[in-house]
């Protein structure tokens, strides 16, 4: 650079600085103001990071507080979790009970309608009691004169005994025969009959001692095991032996075979049981001390008709005995009575099995169908009638074990019942009733407690006599019973005794001629035995039994009720 370039320089440069200190002259005059201002906005910074601070500070408590805050909703959310939980299992805890108190209602309710049942039968059996008690009244008032008029005949009796050259004095044994099945399907209460007749033997002797007599009358029992042809022959051996009263046989098929004998040969026969309507014939030489079947047949229609059957499938054993109870109680149930198969519009359907029977898988498959044909248009309204003896304990335990889901469906059928619930379908009479072949059966005695079988039999009102031969018969017979057999048995003696010793001779023509006054005025173990002019026992009341098995106990025939004869109708029948 040349020396005009530096002229030039320094020109510029002198002025410069003369500005520079003139305008720092200038502001050192303001420059206490300058530091004014920044030490307030210096101060107003502060005061603005100190209320910052104040509100940094604020908020932390707030902060603090709300996570306080925080912490205390947790914890309540957890109680009211908690709670929460505790309601859900109180709410279980409370359906749990509703339910419980919804069962226990309907028990309750269940209790009360069978409490009102309960109350109904006492009330029921209280005005029926009370009804009898005014008729047994009236009966006693009858009965006691009838005794002084017996004492009369006692003592006249007395004195005929005592006569010289009566019967009384003679010395004789007298023998009454006796035809009874101990060995079939009647042993059972033909055991008992031989039973209950030796003791009347021994009363009668004892009677006869007493009175001053040196008569005594004797026992010849004979086993006709419920075959006919062995009945005649047994019956032919007695006459040959001079015996002129005969006690039997059991059941009316044998007795329908030997009667024409008995009557041409003047023997007199007093059976306890049987009852086929087809021997009531007048002026014969037979006499039962049983009612005959039409009377049985009215109270099965109506044990059947309580139980609310509207039809009926009879099961039978084809005899005397099963025909006409069978056709007793049919006609009796009424409708159309059909004994050729069984269609739907049948009332009553019949079947008929061999009396010799041992199988019944056939009976037992016909019996099955013509159920289902009945019931198919009359559902639980078919009630079976088993018509039968011990036989039936066999016919049961076949259909228990068939592989037949039907037939199997016979033994729990049920009918509408007498109000206390359903019913078994199953009834049955007096070829059943009491026989405890039956129910001590291991197999058949369970089955028929299942069904209770309440089963007809003829029946009286006990009285001392009574009562004195079942404690004889229990102290002399342990473990046994006194059954109807037994007492029908042991009032049959004294008739044939007391018949004997009413005409004077062991006659049977002169015997026959003298029953029906003998039978009319003999108040025995059965009451009275009056009789029809067919020699048939004029019905009063035929007793209902069933088979129960009591807790811890075993099958067990108990009294079930009875059909009155005079009334036709059911007394305290409680079939469950």
């Amino acid at each position: 650079m040349g020396p005009h370039h530096h002229g030039d320089v320094m020109s510029y440069i002198v002025p410069m600085k003369a500005l520079i200190i003139l305008l720092l002259t200038a502001a050192g005059g303001s420059l206490g103001g300058v530091a004014y201002y920044y030490q307030a906005r210096a101060s107003s910074l502060n005061n603005q990071v100190s209320n910052l601070n104040n509100n940094a500070s604020s908020l932390s408590d707030q902060i603090a507080a709300l996570k306080a805050e925080i912490a205390n909703l947790t914890n309540q959310i957890s109680r009211l979790q908690t709670i929460n939980s505790q309601l859900n299992q109180s709410s279980l805890q409370i359906q749990s009970l509703e339910t419980q108190l919804a069962n226990a209602t309907s028990q309750l309710q269940s209790l009360e309608t069978q409490l009102a049942n309960e109350i109904s039968k006492v009330q029921s059996l209280e005005s029926s009691f009370s009804t009898q008690l005014s008729a047994l009244s009236a009966q006693l008032a009858l009965d006691q004169t009838e005794i002084t008029q017996l004492q009369t005949q006692i003592s006249q009796l007395q004195i005929q005994l005592q006569q010289k050259g009566s019967l009384c004095l003679s010395g004789q044994t007298v023998t009454i025969g006796e035809l009874l099945d101990l060995s079939s399907a009647l042993a059972t209460q033909g055991v008992r009959a031989k039973d209950g007749s030796a003791l009347a033997i021994a009363d009668i002797n004892s009677f006869l001692s007493s009175a001053g007599c040196n008569l005594k009358f004797a026992a010849s029992v004979s086993d006709y095991s419920l075959d006919s042809s062995r009945a005649l022959s047994e019956l032919q051996a007695f006459a040959a032996a001079g015996v002129q009263v005969v006690v039997g046989p059991l059941n009316s098929g044998a007795i329908q075979s030997i009667l024409s004998f008995a009557n041409a040969n003047h023997i007199v026969l007093i059976s306890p049981s049987s009852t086929s309507v087809a021997l009531t014939i007048p002026n014969d030489y037979l006499f039962r001390t049983a009612p005959n079947d039409r009377w049985q047949g009215q109270a099965d229609a109506a044990m059947l008709k309580a139980e609310g059957a509207t039809k009926v499938v009879i099961l039978q054993r084809h005899d005397s005995y099963g025909d006409n109870l069978a056709n007793a109680t049919a006609v009796d149930f009424g409708g159309i009575v059909d004994y050729a198969g069984c269609i739907s519009s049948d009332s009553v359907c019949v079947i008929r099995y061999d009396a010799s029977a041992t199988a019944f898988a056939n009976v037992i498959q016909q019996l099955s169908v013509e159920f289902q044909a009945l019931n198919a248009t009359s559902p639980n309204r078919v009630g079976i009638d088993a018509v039968s003896f011990e036989e039936f304990g066999a016919i049961v335990s076949e259909i228990s074990q068939s592989s037949s889901t039907s037939i199997r469906a016979l033994l729990t059928g049920k009918l509408p019942g007498t109000g206390g619930g359903p019913t078994s379908v199953w009834t049955g009479t007096d070829g059943e009733a009491q026989d405890t072949f039956l129910s001590d059966n291991v197999t058949s005695g369970p089955i028929i407690s299942s069904i209770r079988l309440p089963s007809t039999i003829y029946g009286f009102l006990n009285n001392t006599k009574t009562e004195r031969l079942y404690l004889t018969f229990a102290s002399t017979y342990p473990g046994a019973t006194c059954d109807f057999y037994c007492t029908g048995a042991y009032d049959d003696v004294w008739l044939a005794a007391l018949a004997t010793l009413q005409v004077g001779s062991y006659n049977g023509t002169r015997i026959q001629a003298a029953m029906l006054t003998v039978a009319d005025n003999y108040y025995g173990v059965t009451g009275w035995t009056q009789l029809e002019p067919s020699g048939d026992r004029v019905a009063s009341i035929y007793e209902i039994w069933k088979v129960i098995t009591p807790s811890g106990g075993v099958p067990t025939w108990v009294f079930a009720g009875y059909w009155d004869a005079s009334s036709n109708g059911l007394v305290a029948f409680n079939p469950y």
